[in-house]
Parts: structure tokens; sequence; C-alpha cells
């Protein structure tokens, strides 16, 4: 304008702060709600997803605390059955559990039959050495049918005990270390030993096949395989022992095994109602379930040729 004049023009900021302020609320409520809502999701995710670590930290301090194995995991199927780590650590632990409450049943089992087992001897040599108390004048010939006896008590019950404490402490899965082993040389080597021993004809039928194993376990098995034949075979007659394509085979001409019994005989103290008068500790042929269990092999007992017992086991051959 000419003259030097000016034109001020002003509008009031109130409805701008007003508006600001309105939305600044809004957008801390909206912050606060899905601030919320994050924190509730991650919650209840996080609480899924650590469900079984839950569980299983539960079940291991109940274990700790009452020394009971047997408890249930309550893992479900989903939760084993999941890939990822919390999966294969809820498998891992339930069979872990599974393994330790078997293992802690199958100990307190042997404990049972062993100490079934033991009254027999120790029964009789209390009464063979009350009966030596008594008589100051037994004749020579009775006192040493009594020493007999006593002797031959003393030494089933050493065997007793050092297959128990076999059985027990159970370290072959420890220290098996397999290099090949010629089954023909292990079934000679235990056959020459039984010739040595005593009068019985041990008769070999053998070709040689090669086996991943140990020898010294091997070895045992087929001792307690010809010893639970000897047991069992009349004065005089062979005992005989087939090894061929992995399979040792050791046969009798004894009363053989029952059929109803013939599944049960590498269970640990099993007897038959016709052998429970006969020496030994019902151990022998469990050893052997298990040497060949860890040589990845399976056992058998049936009927022999000749009518008596055949009884071996079979391995994976190289």
């Amino acid at each position: 304008a000419r003259g030097g004049s000016v034109i001020q023009v002003a509008r009031s900021t109130a409805e701008v702060q007003t508006v600001r302020r309105a939305l600044v609320g809004r957008f801390i409520l909206i912050s606060t709600l899905v601030a919320l809502a994050a924190a509730g999701l991650g919650w209840l995710i996080a609480s899924r997803a650590t469900a079984p670590l839950r569980r299983l930290t539960s079940v291991a301090s109940g274990v700790a605390t009452t020394d009971d194995a047997s408890v249930d995991l309550h893992v479900d199927d989903a939760d084993a059955a999941r890939d990822d780590e919390i999966g294969q650590l809820a498998a891992g632990f339930r069979s872990m559990l599974q393994r330790l409450d078997a293992s802690r049943e199958q100990q307190h089992r042997l404990i049972h039959d062993a100490g079934h087992e033991l009254r027999t001897p120790l029964t009789s040599l209390r009464m063979n050495v009350e009966m030596l108390e008594r008589a100051d004048h037994l004749p020579d010939e009775q006192r040493d049918e009594v020493l007999a006896a006593i002797r031959s008590e003393l030494v089933e019950l050493g065997d007793l005990f050092d297959e128990m404490i076999e059985l027990a402490t159970d370290q072959r899965d420890v220290d098996f270390h397999p290099v090949p082993v010629d089954l023909e040389d292990v079934v000679r080597s235990v056959a020459a030993k039984w010739k040595r021993r005593g009068d019985r004809p041990i008769v070999v039928d053998s070709t040689s096949a090669v086996v991943e194993g140990d020898v010294a376990m091997l070895e045992r098995a087929v001792d307690n395989l010809v010893s639970n034949a000897d047991k069992f075979s009349p004065t005089g007659t062979a005992v005989r022992i087939v090894a061929r394509d992995g399979s040792v085979s050791v046969r009798d001409s004894g009363p053989g095994i029952p059929v109803a019994d013939r599944s049960l005989v590498f269970e640990r103290f099993h007897r038959s109602e016709a052998t429970r008068s006969m020496p030994g500790s019902g151990l022998g042929l469990s050893i052997v379930a298990q040497i060949v269990e860890v040589h990845g092999g399976d056992v058998w007992a049936s009927e022999s040729p000749a009518g008596g017992a055949d009884v071996g086991f079979r391995l994976p051959i190289t």
C-alpha cells in the first residue's frame, strides 16, 4: 500500500495444539496397547514353547528327591515328535528314564533271585557243618563224604558270586573293543581246554567264519555252553560243537530242554523243575545271552539230532 500501510493477519493455534495433544494421547494409548498385546503374545508363545522344559525340570527334581525313575514324564507325542532341540531333549529324557527304571528293576530282580539261589547251598553248608560239630567220631568214609559235600557247595557258592558280580557290574558295553575273530579258533581253543580238564570227548565240527568281536568274551560264551552241555550229558557221551557261517551250536545227548522252557533258559536263575536239584548257579546261559547281545547276535535253544539239547548263538559275519 502507498504511504507504508501494513496488513497483519493472525489465527489462533489452539485448534492445532488440541489436535496434536489428541494425536499424542492416541499414539501413547495405541503404543501401550500394542506393547501389552505383544508382551502377552510373547509370554503365551514362550510358555507353550518352554512347557516341555518345565515338565522335564519338574520330573528331574522329583527323581532326584524320591529316587524313583518310574514316574510318568507326561511328554506327549507332539513334544516327542518335534524336530527341534526341545523335542530331542524330551524324547531322550523319556528314553533315559525308561532305561534307568528297567535297570533298577533288573537289579532288584537279580538281588531277589540271588537271595533265593543262595538259600540252598547255605542251608546245605550249615547242615553239614552242624553234623561235623555234633559227631565227634564219624567214620572216615562218612566224614570224607561230608567234607566233599562242603567243598562242592563252596565251589558252587564261589561260581555263583563270580557270576553275580559279572552280571551286576555288566561292563561289557564299556570294555567292548571288537576285532576280527575266527569262530573256528574260538571253539577249538575252548574244546582243547575241556579236553585237558576231564575225560569227556569233545567233538568239533567247524569251518572258518570271521566275525567282529572280543576273543575273551566269545570264549566265555562258548565255554558256558559246553559247561551246560557237560552238566546234563551222561557219563562217557560226547559233547559236539558245530561252528559254521557265524553260528556256534553245542549239542549233548542228555535229557534235552522241555519245549516250555526253551524260551526261558537264557533268563537269570531260570531252572526247570527237573534241574533244580543239580549243581549250578542258573546264570551261565544268561551270561551267554548278554555276550551275544553285545556282539549283535541272537541265541537259541532247541533239540539236538542225538535227542539232547542244542544250545547256541549266531553272529553276523564280516
